[in-house]
């Protein structure tokens, strides 16, 4: 039911003002969520405040309940992903738990499923403010039962920001780390305390593990700001990402040792993968899929999902867990992407509901008590992995009550 924001919103926002808003699955009927920029595949959930692109949220309600209705809110952060201390009529017009209409029924698949489509902003909902945004999805009438949340930004574009990332860093040449180092010009800002006013974010491959923040500039000359010869801007270089496509049942495609189907589900099992540790070039899209499928006219919808068993070959690694890695688990390390030890094979195994497509994937050990991932003790990390660091410039002047995203600039990792 269309309404307008009520006080009550408002009550729940302070509630959740702790939480820290990422892109993620809350749920396992969820599947093959994606955000991007509507029309434009594989790019990253950036867009102009009042231009015309849109963000496009994409996603499928797996095994859909009869005359189930889903609904959508629009959430205001700051720069760290915590709500705001925005309400929402200062940050946005329009309506409040308003429904997903967008939506279609699957076609000729063994898992029936019904997939989704929200763009933002649209007729019903106008962003007011840059920053960081979250929308979340739920059953209509059931706020607190959110389904997941897709985090985007919404830009002004008025700070200059160039940069680069170099395996020639200041603890090392050519030895498994990349540096970044990169430069902001405020000149069309009025910034007269920049080491309160901005605040600067840098984070690789979209991942919320590598994003590094509370950023202070190393040199200041006029409007420029150098950050720069900053050691917390030292990144693991990694490796590339592996791949795998499976767009029929009917053969095994790349990556894929066998197909089988075992009631009620189709199980793709990847070839086992071992450690690497010498560079092979790959022309990986650094933790990315999409959706397609041979002979389907519209893949969103005749897609058929599977369970991919995934095995990473290793002794088993004491003091932390291994991960499965990629916007296919929305780099969010948690019960679904983390994998069980099997003693018998030798291998971290996992498996996955995915649908069909092209994927990206790595591997991450994550030790206890800490939330970066790291590659595993096998693997190497090396200096020629091509990698993409974001970096995100936020400016709230004295008095300013959110902050503004006034600049991003997406670095190639490329030596």
């Amino acid at each position: 039911m269309k309404r307008w924001i009520t006080a009550a919103m408002i009550v729940c926002a302070m509630a959740a003002k702790g939480q820290v808003y990422e892109t993620a699955v809350r749920s396992n009927r969820v599947g093959a969520l994606e955000v991007r920029v509507a029309g434009e595949r594989l790019s990253e959930p950036y867009v102009e405040l009042g231009g015309e692109r849109q963000i496009e949220v994409t996603f499928d309600i797996l095994n859909p309940e009869p005359g189930e209705r889903l609904a959508y809110s629009v959430v205001h952060c700051d720069a760290d992903g915590r709500r705001s201390a925005l309400v929402p009529m200062e940050y946005m017009d329009g309506f409040d738990g308003m429904e997903v209409d967008d939506a279609a029924p699957s076609f000729n698949t063994t898992v029936p499923y019904m997939n989704y489509r929200l763009r933002l902003p649209n007729e019903q909902v106008r962003l007011k403010v840059s920053g960081v945004y979250a929308v979340e999805i739920y059953p209509e009438g059931r706020r607190n039962e959110v389904l997941l949340t897709a985090r985007f930004n919404v830009g002004e574009g008025l700070v200059g920001i160039s940069g680069e990332a170099t395996a020639n860093t200041d603890v090392a040449l050519n030895r498994g780390v990349q540096q970044v180092n990169f430069a902001v010009d405020t000149k069309a800002l009025t910034v007269n305390f920049p080491q309160r006013e901005l605040k600067v974010f840098v984070e690789q491959n979209r991942r919320p593990d590598t994003r590094v923040g509370d950023l202070l500039p190393t040199s200041i000359g006029g409007s420029r700001l150098g950050y720069e010869h900053d050691r917390r801007l030292i990144f693991e270089a990694g490796n590339e990402y592996r791949r795998f496509e499976c767009l029929t049942y009917r053969y095994a495609g790349m990556g894929v040792e066998r197909i089988g189907f075992h009631n009620p589900y189709y199980h793709i099992d990847l070839r086992p993968d071992g450690p690497r540790r010498a560079y092979v070039y790959d022309e990986d899209q650094n933790g990315r899929y999409f959706t397609a499928c041979n002979g389907c006219g519209e893949p969103t919808r005749e897609a058929d999902y599977g369970l991919v068993h995934f095995s990473y070959v290793s002794e088993r690694l004491p003091g932390g867990e291994v991960y499965v890695m990629g916007d296919l688990t929305q780099n969010v390390f948690d019960e679904r992407s983390r994998m069980q030890y099997n003693e018998a094979s030798g291998c971290y195994e996992a498996a996955l509901m995915l649908k069909q497509g092209y994927y990206n994937y790595g591997y991450v050990f994550v030790p206890n008590g800490e939330r970066r991932g790291r590659m595993p003790a096998g693997d190497e990390s090396l200096f020629e992995t091509e990698n993409e660091y974001t970096v995100s410039v936020f400016y709230r002047p004295a008095m300013g009550r959110y902050d503004r995203l006034v600049g991003r600039l997406t670095i190639g990792g490329r030596r």
